[in-house]
């Protein structure tokens, strides 16, 4: 009988330490890429991101109709802009660069690090934004409507978040 107490006891102490083990781990904060409206509010997208994990947002320029592609770094929630690369040299191309050379037809430009709380831009099918997370395109053309203003950021929640939103 006492034998079968302590076989309860000890089953009744680990599953509580599990169970304790699992809610500390849902609610650790960890790091999301998040997509919304800038109107509404409306999230078209959260995906679990790495520190130092890399962003590509790329388009085709509304004048010169080239070719544009920036990469950022993720620094805690911060974007950092770490290359741009453009097919030819117009509007709005940052001439002050610390690092810039032509590269298989493409100005490339380095080592801004430039740090932004968000990235800004209205998406157009018309431009073909596209957004990468690593090696992954996160499809803004089936989740985001034509010309709807959109911010992507990064955000630290509980993991639980991602679950129940």
């Amino acid at each position: 009988m006492k034998a079968l107490r302590r076989r309860r006891f000890a089953g009744l102490l680990v599953a509580s330490i599990l169970s304790m083990l699992v809610v500390v781990w849902l609610f650790l904060p960890v790091r999301f890429l998040e997509i919304v409206d800038e109107q509404s509010g409306r999230r078209y997208g959260l995906f679990r991101v790495e520190e130092d994990a890399r962003i590509r947002l790329s388009w085709i320029h509304s004048v010169e109709r080239t070719p544009w592609v920036e990469q950022y770094q993720i620094r805690g929630t911060k974007l950092i802009l770490t290359e741009v690369r453009v097919k030819s040299f117009g509007a709005g191309v940052d001439v002050e660069a610390p690092e810039s050379k032509v590269e298989g037809g493409w100005v490339v430009m380095r080592k801004m690090d430039r740090e932004f709380d968000a990235l800004h831009f209205i998406h157009s099918r018309r431009a073909g934004h596209r957004l990468h997370l690593g090696n992954r395109d996160l499809d803004l053309k089936s989740r985001v409507p034509h010309h709807a203003s959109v911010e992507v950021r990064i955000r630290k929640s509980p993991r639980i978040s991602a679950i129940i939103e």
